[in-house]
């Protein structure tokens, strides 16, 4: 689950809502609890000290996201070190009737089924479900998933990570999804900074340098509310000073989380997938995905790992006095992937006609549009020596006909992330 957002990020979503429902969720600094499910509510009201389950005792809030809300729990009857260690990470999902999901506990349980069998590296770097179960509270019934708890990804605001560092999570994530594309039949449709988490090498250790001395429940937040909120305490793996001297990561291990949108190959597909500034092209214009979904947007994870390296966004879609966002999105591509649209090929897409001319050109040009060599020089992040290499490695996966993207088997083994 996307446990960390920040309400602010919420904000498209907050403009859809009734203008009561927004005044209601701007008293609230967490989740909405006060709200019911048909209302983009539906939260588990869990609070600290709570069991779950007869088995999992919460001891400290985590974060919240769009479907749930995630504590960290301990595992009760055990006393050893090593079961402490195991103290729980629940993702406690909104009630079911609030929204349409994937079904993310039988792809879990899939995942789970086949890492049990497999060699592939790449089952280390995916989220292993460990126990679910279902809750009831007022909002309805809720899935709790039980996961190894796992620190935060770090951020490094406008500053990009070490070159050594990219290149251990970007070899990381393509295992992860060769595993998933080749192994599970899995496609991720969410690949995102917030769903990577980093492995710890000892939580009691993290929860200690996550204490304040600031109480972790709020009331008094409005005479209208009837529950407190208790704020959340991610916690984190590095702190930016200890990232940004970090040149070697044996220790940096990544997990890709959040199958709350994720589908099967071979299952029915939504329309649309993928973060805003994410999104592939065969997304934007209506035409079915596969597997090379994931790749763009690990390729925009070519944005990711531009971000990663650069500390800023490859694509910064938005919309104009006479543009869409989406049309000045489909504008700024080639120049990226470094190729025009095959016509013939998007042609058939459900939505080809908002954005291409009848000539087959896009109906929203740009003058001077950058190129993917130019924005890496700019931030003077990547040596001259490995430039090219690096290029190649990023267009390889902004290909903008899916079939032409490289897959994940072989990106992993790029010349780029050897050197």
């Amino acid at each position: 689950m996307n446990v960390f957002k920040a309400l602010g990020s919420n904000l498209k979503s907050l403009s859809r809502r009734s203008k009561h429902d927004t005044r209601l969720l701007a008293q609230w600094p967490e989740e909405p609890l006060d709200l019911p499910a048909d209302r983009r509510g539906g939260f588990y009201p869990a609070t600290l000290g709570d069991n779950l389950n007869s088995t999992y005792t919460i001891v400290q809030k985590l974060g919240w996201g769009q479907h749930s809300n995630v504590w960290l729990a301990k595992h009760e009857g055990h006393t050893t070190q090593a079961e402490v260690r195991r103290s729980q990470n629940i993702d406690c999902t909104r009630n079911a009737s609030a929204m349409q999901l994937s079904d993310e506990l039988g792809l879990l349980q899939l995942v789970r089924e086949v890492a049990g069998k497999s060699r592939n590296p790449g089952r280390r770097h995916v989220v292993t479900l460990i126990d679910s179960f279902k809750l009831s509270s007022t909002q309805g019934n809720h899935l709790c998933l039980v996961h190894e708890v796992m620190g935060r990804f770090p951020k490094v605001n406008g500053v990009g990570l070490p070159i050594p560092l990219v290149k251990a999570v970007a070899k990381q994530l393509l295992q992860a999804l060769d595993f998933l594309h080749h192994e599970c039949h899995v496609i991720h449709t969410d690949l995102k900074p917030d769903n990577f988490l980093v492995k710890l090498d000892n939580v009691e250790t993290a929860v200690e340098l996550q204490k304040e001395n600031l109480d972790p429940i709020v009331s008094g937040i409005s005479p209208k509310l009837s529950r407190p909120a208790i704020l959340s305490r991610p916690l984190r793996a590095l702190s930016s000073g200890e990232l940004l001297n970090l040149v070697q990561s044996p220790k940096f291990d990544v997990q890709l989380t959040d199958f709350g949108t994720a589908v099967a190959t071979n299952g029915l597909h939504p329309e649309l997938i993928q973060p805003f500034a994410l999104r592939a092209p065969e997304i934007i214009l209506g035409r079915e995905f596969g597997t090379s979904a994931d790749i763009w947007n690990l390729g925009c994870l070519a944005s990711l790992i531009f971000e990663f390296l650069t500390g800023r966004w490859l694509f910064a879609p938005r919309g104009g006095p006479t543009w869409t966002a989406e049309a000045y999105h489909l504008a700024h591509m080639p120049g990226m992937a470094g190729e025009e649209f095959d016509a013939a090929y998007f042609r058939t897409a459900k939505h080809f006609g908002e954005y291409f001319n009848n000539d087959s050109k896009l109906r929203l040009q740009v003058e001077g549009k950058p190129t993917l060599e130019k924005a890496l020089r700019n931030y003077n992040i990547v040596g001259d020596d490995e430039l090219p290499l690096c290029i190649s490695f990023l267009q390889s996966m902004l290909r903008l006909r899916p079939s032409d993207r490289a897959a994940a088997t072989d990106l992993i083994q790029h010349d780029w992330l050897k050197v």
